[in-house]
């Protein structure tokens, strides 16, 4: 990396180039902010592949990046195959004939960065050494400047928002939390078959469980997929030599479906690792900075959601950071806002993905399956509840009063004693 040139000031900062910092500074510099995005170079670093649900499309949209996505050429997907909690095969299609992405993360990020910088955001491949928070109105972000990452600059920005995932530039100052949730280790490999996989539907996301962990297939092309599968370091035997390729084969054989499927493929990637486990904060905003995407938190790669997750956290983060540097009196609220939001979508997907799990432990009696069959986050963080609309549809109460409103004739509603009105903080646009 040769010398770089950055700015001595900017209204926002963004650490990471990926989903999250991409679309966010996308947002905020089509809005006229001045947005720095820095990113590091990962152009030797594995990437991985991702599934992305037709319901992404919205979010796209919104972020005005739509029509550069479905011109890109991605492989398109018409939904899911799985064999879950039994042997028998469940094949699911999106609703309405609508087909999702296929995604090779490098190429997907690499894009939204492209999206970022058409829309005047100043994107710069470099390593944001510390970021010191000198008062409740800026923070200075220490960039390095050179290969050996000697020389720094500093940039002063109003806002920093920390989208730089697991690493967490800021996050890991005293935010991040993981307690007692599972650890989780995702071990992938590329596969190649020159005449095409034999599948009824090849363009779906494929995903199998198996007795201590359980495997994932995303097709890229018709000839080129990649196969994931999650294991926890502490209940599988790894090879502890490091021979990752022979720690990979083995638990892929393990799966009856998939290992059929590569069987007479061809593996054109050495296998490698990442941490794929869970994790949250205890808070996701401070007086200058935000935690978006994988910075606040990760949900189980089982969800299937993540990069929505992270271009959706982008979007929020977007409209807080907006308000606090054009109506700093609402600052406070508007951060309040955003863990709290923060926070509940973490709990929803932490629900749903138990729930996942509980099915897999009908059939697998391992601990890799109970211990993520049982809600062992803190999801409370002491933060405000969202209400749960689950329990007040199934209230008895409440069913008998729809059911008399839907049998009246007419309707004259007037306050009760029992009316309570709380003041909560909601999106009006910009």
């Amino acid at each position: 990396m040769s010398r770089i040139h950055l700015p001595s000031t900017s209204d926002i900062v963004v650490i990471g180039g990926g989903p999250a910092g991409a679309s966010a500074a996308r947002i905020l510099a089509a809005w006229g902010h001045g947005v720095l995005l820095l990113t590091k170079n990962q152009s030797h670093v594995p990437t991985l592949a991702e599934s992305l649900p037709p319901s992404c499309r919205k979010l796209f949209r919104a972020i005005g990046v739509l029509e550069a996505i479905d011109e890109a050429g991605f492989y398109r997907s018409t939904g899911n195959t799985f064999w879950w909690g039994n042997d028998q095969m469940r094949s699911e299609h999106f609703a309405d004939d609508e087909r999702g992405y296929q995604v090779v993360r490098r190429e997907f990020d690499h894009l939204l960065r492209d999206q970022a910088e058409a829309a005047n955001t100043t994107v710069v491949e470099s390593t944001v050494k510390r970021v010191e928070f000198d008062t409740d109105d800026t923070a200075t972000v220490h960039v390095a400047t050179d290969s050996e990452r000697r020389t720094t600059v500093e940039v002063e920005a109003r806002v920093v928002l920390d989208c730089s995932g697991r690493s967490g530039i800021i996050a890991r100052r005293g935010f991040r939390r993981q307690g007692a949730m599972p650890l989780t280790l995702a071990i992938a490999g590329v596969w190649e078959r020159s005449e095409g996989w034999s599948l009824a539907e090849p363009t779906h996301t494929l995903v199998e469980a198996y007795h201590d962990g359980w495997a994932w297939s995303v097709p890229v092309s018709p000839s080129r997929r990649y196969v994931t599968v999650m294991v926890d370091p502490r209940e599988t035997d790894l090879d502890k030599a490091g021979q990752i390729a022979a720690t990979y084969r083995r638990e892929l054989v393990k799966t009856r479906e998939i290992s059929r499927l590569t069987h007479d493929a061809q593996l054109s990637e050495e296998p490698w690792a990442c941490d794929a486990s869970v994790y949250s904060a205890s808070r996701c905003a401070g007086s200058t900075f935000l935690l978006v995407g994988d910075a606040a938190s990760f949900i189980d790669p089982l969800s299937s959601f993540g990069v929505k997750k992270a271009i959706s956290s982008a979007w929020m983060a977007a409209i807080v950071a907006n308000t606090c540097l054009v109506k700093p009196d609402m600052g406070e609220v508007a951060r309040s806002f955003y863990t709290a939001r923060e926070m509940e979508i973490f709990s929803t997907y932490a629900t749903q993905t138990a729930a996942y799990f509980r099915d897999g432990a009908t059939m697998h009696d391992h601990p890799f399956w109970t211990g993520r069959s049982e809600l062992n986050y803190d999801l409370d963080h002491n933060a405000p509840s969202a209400i749960d609309l689950d329990s007040v549809r199934r209230d008895p109460k409440v069913q008998a009063a729809f059911a008399e409103l839907k049998n009246s004739a007419e309707i004259a509603l007037i306050p009760g004693d029992g009316l309570e009105i709380e003041r909560w903080p909601g999106i009006a646009g910009r």
